[in-house]
């Protein structure tokens, strides 16, 4: 299952994703005929003003091609100084670390539990005191075992059930959780989960956050499939 499809919406019916005219006002400012007679033209050049007139230019010439060839220079070394247009390919294809493909294995690899994303996440590309600040200030959230919800799921399991249902109150605050991992990614060029990479998934959140069908955040709704992330980078 991909990514972006960890959570799904399966509850009830299916949701349905005057006129202008010129005037003297508007006619160039030119001088009136008593203005042309006090007029005095200026007294002829001299030989001497018109060296100084030539070393002016040829300076002045001489700094803008000097700058103009530090630019070219400068730029030549350090072409990601420069803005490029959006790219065409997305990132996340240099593989740093993985989380296996089961809880054991995440343990093994020196994985970390973390609910905000539920799933293991490796340390290089976990910030737990993001993940805690999430849970403290949005938490706590309910979780089941079926979309009913007439079984409920004790805390100290989550971490070894594959499949869960819950509320659509976790769905919301888990995409801003991601948005917000990306950003802080984006602003550093650290590396990230790699279900933060998929524009697949920022689609799905921004439709999903968007809709006003989903405004009861209590409402069991949502679908979710454990995450073994990998940490990749944004390029």
């Amino acid at each position: 299952m991909s990514k972006m499809s960890r959570y799904t919406k399966l509850s009830g019916p299916e949701y349905q994703n005057p006129p202008y005219s010129a005037s003297d006002e508007d006619l160039p400012f030119l001088p009136t005929p008593r203005e042309k007679d006090d007029f005095t033209s200026p007294p002829p050049s001299t030989p001497r003003s018109r060296l100084c007139s030539a070393l002016i230019v040829a300076s002045t010439s001489l700094t803008l091609g000097l700058l103009a060839f530090i630019l070219i220079v400068a730029q030549r070394r350090h072409p990601q100084s420069a803005v490029s247009l959006w790219p065409t390919y997305q990132g996340g294809s240099v593989v740093v670390e993985h989380c296996g493909n089961s809880p054991q294995e995440a343990q093994d690899l020196g994985c970390t539990w973390d609910l905000m994303s539920f799933g293991w996440v490796h340390p290089r590309c976990f910030k737990p005191d993001e993940s805690q600040m999430w849970l403290e200030k949005y938490g706590p959230w309910k979780w089941y075992y079926d979309l009913n919800a007439t079984q409920e799921i004790a805390p100290e399991d989550l971490t070894t059930t594959g499949r869960v249902y819950t509320e659509q109150g976790y769905h919301v605050v888990h995409c801003l959780y991601i948005f917000k991992l990306l950003h802080m990614a984006g602003m550093s060029g650290h590396i990230v989960t790699d279900e933060a990479i998929p524009l697949a998934h920022t689609q799905h959140c921004v439709d999903m956050i968007s809709s006003p069908k989903y405004t009861d955040f209590k409402h069991i709704n949502t679908r979710v499939d454990m995450l073994f992330a990998r940490c990749v980078t944004l390029n």
